[in-house]
């Protein structure tokens, strides 16, 4: 099979340096474009909040989307490809939300890390990485977190 739109969803973790390599390293060989995708959930901008409270609310989404623009530039300037990133804003679900632009996009792999937390962790994928491999349009490549010495 070969992929030409791959999207490659960062959280940031510590993870994330090692999602992006094998997500770059299958867009080398398939001569995909490569997106990186990092969704910040915006469920708290839809509730009701007090007036008093609103602005720090928008000072800090304000703050949190600087951030992670600075992050995903910083991952984008790092991959062995050329790639573009998309920063988006929206409330729901983290993997739905991931499905539906990979969907949109007409990208054709997903790649997502997922790491182990606890015992329970080694037998489930993360709650995100799970919702994405089950409503995903298309072949989705899961990368663990490297076992621990």
């Amino acid at each position: 099979m070969s992929y030409h739109k791959i999207l490659v969803a960062v959280d940031f973790s510590g993870m994330a340096g090692t999602v992006l390599a094998h997500a770059g390293e299958e867009a080398r060989l398939h001569q995909a474009e490569l997106t990186l995708l990092h969704i910040l959930d915006t469920q708290i901008m839809d509730l009701q909040l007090p007036e008093e409270l609103l602005p720090s609310s928008l000072e800090m989404m304000q703050r949190l989307r600087s951030l992670a623009q600075e992050r995903l530039d910083a991952l984008q300037k790092s991959t062995v490809v050329p790639s573009h990133g998309v920063l988006l804003e929206k409330a729901g679900g983290i993997g739905r939300n991931i499905c539906e632009y990979a969907a949109e996009g007409t990208h054709d792999l997903i790649v997502i890390g997922s790491q182990e937390q606890g015992a329970i962790g080694r037998l489930l994928l993360g709650s995100v990485a799970s919702a994405v491999v089950h409503h995903a349009h298309c072949p989705v490549l899961v990368v663990k977190a490297p076992a621990a010495a």
